[in-house]
């Protein structure tokens, strides 16, 4: 099978650097389970040594009682987390970022998780006490704290720290992020947030696949895909099988299971950002399984990609209805048309393009088989979402393939995405604010702050990090963010 198929088969391990596309792709990662609690952390001289990661673990809670995973744009941001790795991001730009956080929100508590080399870039920062560096304890963290672990709330409104069970491969030792990051919170403020506890989530999940709302989880059926694999007991998505309406239907058997598991988990209904097919209820015709197995194709356009770098989730303004802001490919061709000589300059400058066949190699992107099938699944999420009674506005997506790039090999996937959606949205008192990376293409940032302003919420676009972005790790991946309780 090729095409859309061979998409979703590939779709496998997804996080904030998502599988490479091509003619010679990557095997696809199963879930990873990994015992937290288990994994070894050095503890520095400087440490208790009496301050063990398992000494901090609490159970998830069972029954009506559970921690409140209150992630949702509704509410404000009372702290926000960061790793930042020296041998992926750079020490100037993790400066840059931190500064612009501190001036956008100064009341806002700004944790770092930092390697020794980092946290000597970073102790004038320090200094002051606008940022509190966390140790590392010699782990090798990546860049990326929205993956590992979500902030909770206990009935009692103490922080929680849930950690996932399902690590990509490649990032097990992220493991013991959200654990680590519980261990070094300094001790004013774990008695401000209530004793800070970190607790291990027997369901799966994945942040940058789920965008909360104050009433639903909203994902797409890529969200639940390890965890389908897992239910199903096979190793790949079973493409061969959806061919016949008995196969489509344990697929969506198991999908509907995995749904209801990660309702569980965030307190709230799961919905998805676009159709899916019909289960059958009995004898089908022809023509309706063709149709449903058409479905399955065109939601293949969407395999390997995280949906929180697609699409943004603006709740509404006090006049109107919530927005939608989906990506839009043939919205990034457009926009790279328009560009005159000085803005492609600067372009290829930020990100290290060759001086020729830039244009070309990136419209060539955008027009492959598929980015072609990326294209029709965001049309689809955005008349899927539009039916749902959201204000849909479209987005920008540029594909930047690895070959336009002075090193190609300075990346670990065939492409990065130049996107405006992989924002952290927030209500601060009666401001709807979101907050990104600049794309250091002026054209965009200016029609992206616009498109946020026509949905009623102010964007502030920060100083970006390169090495998280060419890894298609956008501002939310490459942070995490505890909020405002009730």
């Amino acid at each position: 099978m090729r095409g859309p198929w061979l998409l979703l088969a590939l779709a496998g391990s997804l996080g904030c650097v998502p599988l490479a596309g091509g003619a010679a792709p990557r095997a696809p990662a199963q879930p990873t389970r990994v015992d937290v609690a288990a994994t070894p952390a050095p503890t520095p001289a400087s440490a208790s040594p009496t301050v063990t990661l398992e000494s901090l673990r609490v159970e998830m809670p069972s029954g009506s009682e559970r921690f409140r995973i209150d992630d949702d744009p509704d509410r404000a941001l009372v702290a926000s987390v960061y790793s930042l790795p020296s041998p992926w991001i750079d020490a100037g730009e993790a400066r840059s970022l931190l500064a612009a956080v501190r001036e956008a929100d100064p009341h806002r508590e700004v944790l770092v998780l930092a390697d020794e080399p980092m946290a000597q870039e970073l102790a004038p920062l320090a200094a002051d006490g606008g940022v509190r560096l966390l140790p590392t304890r010699g782990v090798a963290y990546s860049p990326w704290p929205r993956d590992p672990f979500s902030f909770a709330r206990a009935s009692h409104r103490a922080v929680r720290v849930v950690v996932r069970p399902n690590l990509q491969r490649g990032r097990e030792t992220d493991a013991t992020m959200g654990p680590e990051l519980v261990r070094g919170l300094p001790p004013e403020l774990d008695r401000a947030w209530g004793g800070v506890r970190w607790a291990k989530s027997a369901v799966p999940f994945h942040n940058g696949q789920v965008l909360l709302t104050r009433d639903a989880a909203w994902v797409s059926l890529h969200t639940f895909e390890p965890r389908i694999l897992e239910l199903l007991g096979v190793a790949r998505v079973p493409v061969e099988s959806f061919d016949t309406a008995a196969g489509i239907d344990a697929y969506l058997a198991a999908n509907a299971k995995a749904a209801d598991e990660l309702g569980a988990l965030y307190g709230r209904p799961v919905r998805f950002v676009h159709p899916l097919p019909a289960v059958t209820t009995g004898a089908m015709p022809g023509t309706a399984q063709e149709a449903r197995a058409a479905l399955l194709r065109r939601l293949a356009g969407g395999a390997g990609y995280d949906l929180d770098s697609l699409l943004t989730l603006v709740p509404a303004a006090r006049d109107g209805s919530a927005s939608a802001l989906v990506a839009d490919v043939a919205a990034g061709e457009r926009l790279l048309a328009g560009l005159d000589a000085p803005q492609w300059n600067a372009l290829s400058t930020a990100y290290r393009f060759e001086a020729n066949g830039v244009a070309a190699g990136l419209a060539a992107a955008a027009a492959s088989p598929r980015g072609r099938a990326l294209a029709s699944y965001l049309d689809l999420v955005a008349d899927h979402l539009r039916s749902e009674g959201f204000t849909v506005s479209r987005l920008p997506l540029v594909v930047v393939p690895a070959a336009v790039l002075r090193d190609p090999g300075s990346i670990p996937d065939e492409y990065f995405f130049l996107t405006w959606n992989n924002v952290v949205v927030e209500r601060r008192g009666a401001v709807l604010r979101a907050e990104g990376f600049a794309s250091l293409l002026a054209a965009g940032d200016d029609l992206a702050r616009r498109t946020f302003a026509a949905a009623g919420a102010h964007l502030d676009l920060l100083p970006p990090l390169l090495g998280s972005v060419t890894r298609n790790g956008g501002y939310r991946c490459a942070s995490n963010h505890l909020r405002a309780a009730d």
